[in-house]
């Protein structure tokens, strides 16, 4: 009888909850660009958006539960406003970004970023101070970028067009901590495989659709990383600071524009990039 309540108690004591608050600043970068037609000519690259510098500040909260045998499960969610930054738009008329025929500067200092994952880790190694953890789990992402109007450019007065992504798919990875009295360190790198799925309201351009003026389907790759520092305040209480990097590479796919007299037309998506770096700072509580 002892022995088993020893043992309930023993198991009790391994079930942790770890919930942290965070605030951070962000720093984002974003380009797509499609082709002349499906088969990616004519021009191969007719319209290109690059969205530059894009700053704001977030908020977010990461909440860990403890199991037996190793295992936490981890639910975290982040959100970050776009206060700052600008976009590049330019279609060109020949092959290889040659002959540009229209160019412009756009204000870009509307939009959010918003990242939800949840997490399954095993600590699979332990030498000395030093833990190694696997990582699988599964992870949504969501983004809306904006073009505003320019104030060098008169032509783009009443601009207010979004593009608007998500994206759906599973992580994997690993996690190294490194332990010890006065603070913990750890690596987090995941890798995955996401659908992207985006919609355009291309508001000042007659002759589209609208709410959604065109749409982008493809799959992408996500590299990401994150490096915490943990220190202590009590056995309940920890400070810690993130800094967090964020990659998406999404291939080649289709782009499927909408005509208000005319049917939908199809053209080569030629892909997108996404890098997002954070600096966040949170209080982590352990019960």
């Amino acid at each position: 009888m002892g022995f088993s309540i020893m043992a309930l108690a023993q198991a009790d004591t391994l079930k942790k909850w770890n919930i942290k608050p965070f605030v951070g600043l962000h720093n984002t970068n974003c380009d797509w660009s499609i082709a002349g037609n499906s088969a990616g000519k004519n021009p191969n690259i007719l319209s290109e958006l690059i969205w530059d510098n894009l700053k704001g500040f977030g908020f977010g909260i990461e909440v860990k539960y403890t199991l037996p045998k190793n295992l936490s499960l981890k639910a975290s969610s982040e959100y970050y406003k776009i206060k700052k930054g600008q976009a590049t738009d330019t279609d060109y008329a020949d092959d290889n970004r040659e002959s540009p025929f229209y160019s412009d500067v756009l204000n870009a200092d509307k939009g959010h970023l918003f990242n939800s994952s949840l997490h399954l880790s095993y600590q699979a190694l332990t030498f000395g101070k030093l833990n190694i953890s696997p990582i699988i789990g599964i992870a949504y992402n969501q983004q809306e970028f904006q073009l505003l109007e320019s104030i060098n450019n008169p032509s783009t007065a009443g601009l207010n067009s979004t593009y608007k992504v998500k994206y759906r798919g599973f992580d994997f990875g690993t996690a190294i901590i490194f332990k010890n009295r006065l603070f913990n360190l750890s690596l987090e790198v995941l890798g995955g495989f996401y659908k992207y799925g985006a919609e355009a309201n291309w508001n000042l351009i007659p002759d589209f659709e609208k709410p959604v003026s065109f749409i982008h389907k493809a799959n992408s790759f996500k590299l990401a990383g994150d490096l915490n520092l943990s220190v202590p305040i009590n056995k309940q209480l920890k400070v810690e600071l993130d800094y967090k990097i964020h990659q998406m590479k999404t291939h080649a796919g289709i782009d499927r524009a909408f005509y208000i007299n005319e049917a939908p037309k199809e053209t080569l998506f030629n892909g997108a990039t996404l890098n997002t770096n954070a600096l966040c700072l949170g209080l982590s509580f352990n019960f």
